[in-house]
């Protein structure tokens, strides 16, 4: 296992890959060797960092060809930063997840050895953590999950599940980092994400609040980080970084079971009514 691993996972559009190549480009500047994973399905986890072309996902490429080596889907990005993307079946053929296991076999195939590098990232797919998106965990790749959150209650529920598998592999090594409020514009809920670290036996990393740099960063192909690297939202990612290389030995979460999770959930419903 690689001393330093991180596995971001969080529900479609929690932010996880936009704060996974971000954190990436701040594992960079810090003068580490850095390889970045997109287990996604989407393959675009490491668009920010590679500001021309698109990096081949490594099941792409098994498919088209017979003569996969490493230069074929290893992509040096911005910083020396190394890039991989798993890719996935086609839209309604095939499982994704059996794509990112399927991925992890051929890298160790070709070579490609983890340890190698100072810092792993990996952005994972959370919103149904099967065993397929659990490979990170599963396998022992990640040391750490931090799982990104708003206050919603379809956020925090799919993070809920992403602690119940934490908490499952704890024998395997992997440790829960803690949670990324990431938060959307407006959002009443952000009150919801440090009850919930409490109710959980976590604590929260890092709140980001809503910037709508992120945005135009995105659309420039850049990281925040790189798009405006004194901006408050770059300042929030370093600190995270720093949290993450600093992290002991956190104890297994304690996920809420579906009863004491809706009672969780409750108080806010309840107070949304009363304002009606």
């Amino acid at each position: 296992m690689t001393a330093r691993s991180f596995a971001i996972y969080g529900k479609g559009g929690s932010g996880k890959s936009t704060i996974a190549a971000a954190l990436s480009s701040a594992f960079a500047d810090l003068g580490l060797r850095v390889l970045h994973i997109g287990c996604d399905p989407k393959a675009d986890s490491s668009r920010p960092l590679v500001r021309h072309g698109r990096v081949r996902s490594v099941m792409g490429t098994a498919l088209a060809t017979r003569l996969l080596d490493a230069s074929s889907v290893l992509v040096r990005g911005i910083k020396g930063i190394t890039c991989v993307e798993a890719g996935g079946p086609e839209p309604g053929v095939g499982c994704a997840g059996r794509g990112i296991s399927r991925t992890f076999e051929l890298l160790a195939e070709l070579g490609v050895s983890l340890g190698s590098y100072d810092v792993v990232v990996y952005d994972v797919l959370g919103d149904v953590v099967c065993g397929g998106f659990a490979v990170p965990m599963r396998e022992g790749h990640a040391r750490y999950v931090a799982v990104t959150v708003s206050g919603t209650g379809m956020s925090l529920f799919a993070a809920n599940n992403i602690l119940r598998a934490v908490r499952r592999f704890h024998r395997n090594g992997v440790r829960l980092a803690g949670l990324i409020g990431n938060y959307h514009t407006g959002e009443a809920f952000r009150d919801r994400v440090p009850r919930f670290a409490g109710a959980t036996g976590t604590s929260v990393l890092v709140e980001i609040p809503f910037d709508p740099q992120v945005q135009k960063a995105e659309e420039q192909r850049a990281t925040i980080l790189d798009w405006r690297p004194r901006g408050a939202t770059a300042r929030a990612v370093r600190r995270l970084a720093s949290r993450l290389l600093e992290l002991g030995d956190p104890p297994p979460p304690r996920p809420l079971e579906a009863e004491a999770f809706e009672r969780f959930l409750a108080p806010a419903r309840r107070g949304r009514r009363a304002t009606r």
